[in-house]
């Protein structure tokens, strides 16, 4: 299989990625702060040194404001419901669904007001709109680092910073950008961000991350056993043992912890290679008639297109055909396609990695192309 689906979860795992999740569960098959042994204070530790790796990787405020959580999922409903209250709340049309429906079930409740930022026709979200839809009651600012649509990488220093000035909390959701470029929470002025390690951390699906400052410290949103002060029946205020209730997926950290190693050790020749596939894909399939493109030359390695009026899904069935894998429809995300006008229609997304081929590329640009051949013939 020609694998371009790379947006969604990546398909190539490291040896240093397995070799982790496999050393965890044959030595290290304990349970976090549920035992003296030597073993379990030893996974305790490596749980520790993924939290450092973390808090340093984005400038954070310290490795105990690192809560692991089961996906970058979790992490933003942490966030987001974490720091709840009554008032307005921006989202931009970029966002996942992941953002969208826990902001969308607050206001169904009653509890806060949403308002949309738009992108501009080079897919940036810009402090003006951010000034213009900005309340005297507005407290959080959600914005995605990268487009899981298009591809589109958000400038946030303006926004982080104009947000922190009016005192509103600023979160980030890096589920499409971790392991491809990172960012600065103290110099960008962001409180939040939430992170995935299955995608360009290259790790397995089941970890993530919210990374938090101080001002923006969420209150829990599940309850239960944390191994740690077991004599309160209430949770528990120390951070981030009471943001973690219940077992943790260790063996998932274990490899999210390697896949931050092996990303630092190989980024340059990754970001490399990732650019080079996006820009042959980007570029040739404006060479196709009757292709049209949403993406621009970008770091995330995303190619959105669709071929005249087919469907999305119908020509990712049909590429599925010559054995390449790509996502067809609207990505979990509703307003973005919204915006792009391709809402029946959906996009083809196609997203390469860091092992991604040129004769792959060039596979997929032959599909397509006949692919359009054969549309215009009907």
């Amino acid at each position: 299989m020609i694998y371009l689906d790379n947006a969604a979860t990546t398909n190539y795992k490291p040896q240093k990625v397995i070799d982790a999740v496999v050393s965890c569960l044959t030595k290290f098959p304990f349970n976090p702060n549920r035992g003296n042994n030597p073993q379990t204070m030893q996974l305790q530790q490596k749980l520790l040194e993924t939290r450092k790796k973390l808090y340093l990787l984005y400038n954070g405020e310290s490795a105990m404001h690192v809560a692991f959580t089961g996906g970058c999922t979790q992490a933003l409903n942490l966030a987001i419901l974490g720091n709840a209250r009554r008032g307005n709340v921006i989202v931009s049309s970029l966002e996942h669904n992941s953002v969208l429906r826990p902001v969308m079930q607050l206001q169904k409740r009653g509890y806060v007001t949403v308002s949309v930022a738009h992108p501009d026709e080079n897919g940036q979200v810009t402090l003006q709109e951010i000034q213009k839809l900005w309340q005297k009651d507005t407290f959080l600012v959600c914005l995605t680092h990268a487009s899981n649509v298009t591809g589109a990488r958000q400038n946030l220093t303006e926004i982080g910073g104009f947000v922190r000035r009016n005192n509103g909390i600023f979160l980030v959701d890096c589920a499409q950008s971790t392991g491809y470029f990172t960012l600065d929470m103290q110099k960008e002025c962001v409180d939040l961000v939430a992170i995935g390690a299955h995608k360009g951390l290259h790790a397995m699906q089941g970890a993530g991350a919210l990374i938090f400052n101080s001002r923006a410290t969420p209150r829990p949103t599940v309850f239960g056993g944390t191994g740690t002060e077991s004599n309160l029946c209430y949770q528990p205020a120390t951070i981030p043992d009471g943001l973690e209730s219940g077992t943790l997926p260790t063996p998932a950290i274990m490899a999210m912890n390697a896949g931050i190693d092996w990303w630092l050790e190989n980024w340059k020749e990754n970001d490399r290679t990732v650019q080079e596939m996006q820009t042959l894909l980007w570029h040739n399939l404006q060479q196709i008639p009757n292709v049209h493109l949403y993406s621009q030359q970008n770091k995330s390695g995303i190619v959105a297109f669709n071929v005249g009026d087919a469907d999305s899904n119908f020509v990712a069935d049909e590429l599925a055909r010559y054995d390449i894998a790509v996502r067809g429809g609207l990505q979990c995300a509703p307003l973005m396609h919204q915006h792009l006008c391709t809402f029946r229609q959906g996009v083809v997304r196609a997203s390469v990695s860091c092992v991604t081929t040129r004769q792959e590329c060039f596979a997929l640009l032959n599909a397509v192309d006949n692919l359009s051949q054969k549309l215009a013939r009907q």
